[in-house]
């Protein structure tokens, strides 16, 4: 063996080992949960802690620990109490902070669920909780020292709820967990639950780049009861009592379909060890929503289901954006500042895109890109994403980002999901 090859193998045998030590030092197998509000309005962001859980399984990663690929509207940092190490580090995004760019928020303040997740920590630590300010800067919301200790944090196990397995592949620290939970299925409707959650793995695994690694990924479904059947319409005057309380009409758009009962939906998903929530409603309405490592929630009856359950878990899993942009004003469209790049892998801004997909265009390629046939299946420069017409630009003309006529992820779409699972897994 050559000399340089010993020195690369030694080299993974000893990240293999830190990596190990590193985990096993400040956690143990179960996961630290803390509940908080987010409060506040267009202006202001506040966080109240509500409560600290310990819940019985890990699912999440043990590799990268103190790195994460700089995703999400925030992020949160564990630190060693004794050393102030940084033992772990993880972004998400909110709902809260989508209701911040809608014109409520101009005259009306409101608070919102939220849930963090980490390993449960063997020694005292303290919890940073920070929001994103440009691509790579941060302020601090939120700070609190948090004990293993302390006789406040709830050992509450799990409401007992029927889970079946969809596929076991690997075990939960070399996997994704997905767990499905069902919404607005009653008790008889559950043998109709577990068929939809077994169409939407079959689905989602004949999409690339799942297909590649389906032997790394793991989905459980969970079988909530609702007392009523369905979801609730808003726009009907027709609200149901349902196992986590999901509706359409977000923030006053029709087939935006969310759950504010972060709280319930957690609980659920803490029957198995996860990475990833997805909620499936029953419901023929066509609508969904995913949110960046909170979760994703489909329509299962509709007959675009399928496409809309591939597209609402590149949002939550991956950090995707939308990629489609209205010709009239939307309660989304002040998400993004077209003088600052934006932090999802497949929108720029083109303020700093050498950090986007710019190696992936072919030289000559017209920037902006125009939408000719030629151009329709080349990666460039296209404008209009983000839910803007003007500033905002996309890889290509087309992606499931993009429509539900797109049959695949576009090259820069699979590659961010690609990153995630093996950011995950490895």
């Amino acid at each position: 063996m050559k000399k340089s090859a010993v020195v690369l193998f030694l080299f993974f045998i000893y990240c293999s080992v830190v990596f190990a030590q590193h985990y096993n030092d400040f956690f143990n197998d179960k996961a630290c949960r803390v509940d908080f509000h987010f409060c506040g309005n267009a202006q202001q962001t506040n966080i109240f802690l509500d409560k600290v859980k310990q819940e019985p399984f890990w699912g999440g990663r043990r590799g990268h620990l103190s790195n994460n690929l700089n995703l999400g509207d925030y992020r949160f940092r564990v630190l060693d109490s004794i050393s102030h190490q940084q033992i772990y580090l993880d972004g998400f995004s909110s709902l809260y902070h989508e209701w911040q760019t809608s014109p409520e928020a101009l005259t009306t303040n409101k608070s919102f669920e939220q849930t963090i997740q980490f390993p449960f920590p063997r020694k005292a630590v303290t919890l940073i909780i920070e929001k994103r300010t440009d691509l790579d800067h941060w302020s601090e919301l939120f700070r609190y020292k948090l004990s293993p200790t302390d006789k406040l944090i709830q050992h509450i196990n799990p409401k007992v709820v029927p889970v079946k397995i969809i596929s076991k592949n690997a075990a939960p620290d070399k996997a994704i967990d997905i767990a499905v939970i069902a919404e607005g299925y009653t008790a008889k409707e559950q043998r109709k639950f577990y068929r939809d959650a077994q169409r939407l793995a079959e689905n989602l695994l004949t999409h690339e780049p799942f297909t590649k690694y389906k032997s790394r990924i793991n989905i459980y479904a969970v079988a909530a009861t609702s007392e009523e059947s369905g979801i609730s319409l808003s726009t009907d005057s027709v609200w149901k009592n349902t196992a986590v309380g999901s509706h359409f009409y977000t923030f006053y758009e029709p087939r935006y379909l969310t759950t504010l009962n972060t709280f319930k939906v957690r609980d659920l998903a803490a029957l198995v060890p996860y990475d990833a929530i997805y909620v499936l409603a029953n419901t023929t309405t066509y609508g969904g929503g995913g949110i960046y490592n909170f979760y994703a929630l489909t329509a299962a009856g509709n007959k675009l289901s399928t496409q809309v359950t591939v597209h609402e878990f590149g949002h939550s899993f991956a950090g995707l954006a939308d990629e489609y942009f209205y010709e009239k004003q939307d309660a989304l469209d002040g998400m993004y500042d077209i003088k600052k790049e934006p932090w999802e892998p497949n929108i720029t801004s083109l303020v700093q895109f050498d950090r986007k997909w710019k190696n992936k265009i072919p030289e000559g390629t017209p920037i902006p890109t125009p939408p000719t046939e030629e151009n329709k299946t080349k990666i460039g420069i296209f404008e209009g994403g983000g839910y803007l017409t003007k500033g905002m630009y996309r890889p290509m003309f087309d992606c499931r980002m993009r429509t539900n006529q797109a049959p695949e992820f576009c090259p820069v779409c699979q590659q961010a999901v690609e990153r995630m699972i093996l950011f995950l897994t490895e």
